[in-house]
């Protein structure tokens, strides 16, 4: 589509420089949410449990967005962007400053909210061919900062006269940027960054952008439409490469018959296989989200500083980046799967019952590496069921995602007040071999079909 003929234009793309630093904001929220808790509860001199609740927010935004995608949808992208971005604004200012305990917990919430919005409508603002490409680079935005945001806390809290938590402020530079980015931009006349930078090209030499570090793709079909956002995001962005599904476990099997090819399956027999892979789902978020949350408190708990530790916890999502990175070429890999969940359970054994330093931040490395395609793996292995089509495959595939990332910090507690946090951690260890035991649905006996 075009822009209205009054609306400006810029040679380099607005729309894009707007969706790719929004996802600044995720990664700094999801990357620095568990320094945030063990900050919190020594400032207020509480159990770390007590604070626990905020990394439940962004999971219960995932599942009521992904549940009224299709209403909200109908609201331009920028009335979206902007929500999220006042969202974020002030859930970043109560988290830093407030002084009371329930207080910052509804700030919170309004910071996972206002993120939860960002992956709502990052994939329908990057519409169009060079679609892949973009999305990729948005989530390695969001990557980078959940690497660098521990840091922060670290940094500021072991500075005098500065408090820990006032590092949750930096998500609000990102907001701010949006505001300021997509004040003039006609969602309407120009729904997309690729369109943007189509009329950019008219008559004269587009600038290049960030965008053009991916080659081009030919196709946008694996994504979805504009209706699908919600559970596009959260189906295809943790990939790095973007791709369709391509993780084939066994090789020698060919008979993967595609929805549109196998519209009857007997009902029963399909339920199952869904209730499965909803499962497998929510079981393949359970150790990443877990240790996103409780790889600090482990480092407190074995004495190291609080300041100390909240920079350590970088090395987490340092090692789910680094697999995520890899996915163009390892998700193709006959055995990437069996090498994910060994590497999971080595790493969060290791977290659970290491003595020292140097063995946590290892096990905290291994497993964000063994984490990191669990969750598109089993993503794909849903898109791959017959009779089911993708999109309704990754809406599925959101809500069993959104429960465990808001259902963890909630049990883990529990959990805790009978055990340690090194003895709860092993608890996650035969669900992870469960996920690997269970059936993925790709290699079946033809179902018969039903007149």
């Amino acid at each position: 589509m075009m822009m209205d003929s009054q609306t400006k234009s810029s040679s380099r793309p607005r729309i894009f420089a707007a969706t790719f630093v929004s996802e600044l904001a995720v990664g700094a929220h999801v990357g620095g949410v568990g320094a945030l808790i063990a900050i919190l509860a020594r400032d207020f001199n509480v159990p770390i449990n007590d604070f626990a609740i905020l990394s439940s927010f962004l999971g219960l935004g995932m599942m009521l967005f992904s549940l009224i995608s299709r209403w909200l949808l109908d609201f331009t992208a920028g009335t979206i962007l902007r929500l999220a971005s006042y969202l974020v604004i002030l859930g970043a200012l109560g988290s830093a400053f407030l002084p009371w305990r329930w207080m910052i917990i509804l700030a919170g919430l309004m910071t996972g909210l206002g993120a939860s919005l960002v992956i709502l409508i990052v994939p329908a603002v990057l519409a169009g061919p060079r679609r892949a490409r973009d999305i990729a680079l948005a989530n390695g935005a969001s990557s980078a900062a959940s690497v660098a945001t521990p840091l922060l806390y670290g940094v500021l809290d072991s500075i005098p006269g500065f408090q820990g938590r006032w590092a949750v402020l930096i998500m609000m530079l990102p907001a701010i940027y949006v505001l300021a980015t997509i004040k003039n931009i006609d969602f309407v006349n120009t729904p997309s960054a690729y369109a943007e930078r189509w009329r950019g090209r008219r008559g004269r030499r587009r600038r290049k952008d960030f965008a053009d570090a991916f080659g081009q793709v030919g196709t946008v079909q694996a994504f979805g439409g504009a209706e699908n956002v919600a559970d596009d995001e959260l189906a295809r962005a943790t990939m790095a490469a973007a791709a369709s599904s391509v993780h084939v476990p066994d090789l020698s099997v060919s008979e993967y018959v595609p929805a549109s090819l196998a519209p009857h399956v007997d009902p029963w027999k399909q339920r199952a296989r869904v209730g499965t892979g909803i499962f497998r789902v929510f079981l393949s978020l359970l150790p990443e989200f877990a240790l996103y949350t409780w790889g600090i408190a482990r480092l407190v708990q074995i004495g190291v500083p609080t300041a100390t530790a909240a920079s350590l916890g970088a090395v987490f999502p340092l090692g789910v980046a680094a697999g995520r990175l890899s996915a163009s070429f390892l998700i193709r890999w006959r055995y990437i799967f069996l090498a994910s969940i060994l590497s999971t359970v080595a790493g969060t054994t290791i977290v659970a019952v290491g003595i020292n330093t140097p063995q946590l931040v290892a096990g905290l490395l291994l497993a964000g590496m063994g984490t990191a395609l669990l969750y598109p793996i089993t993503v794909d292995d849903m898109v791959a069921l017959p009779g089911l089509s993708a999109n309704r495959a990754a809406a599925l595939s959101s809500l069993g995602g959104g429960a465990a990332v808001f259902l963890i910090p909630i049990v883990l507690p529990q959990v805790q007040s009978v055990l340690s946090t090194g003895e709860s951690l092993l608890l996650l260890v035969p669900l992870v071999i469960l996920l690997y035991l269970l059936p993925d649905g790709r290699k079946y006996e033809p179902l018969p079909e039903i007149d």
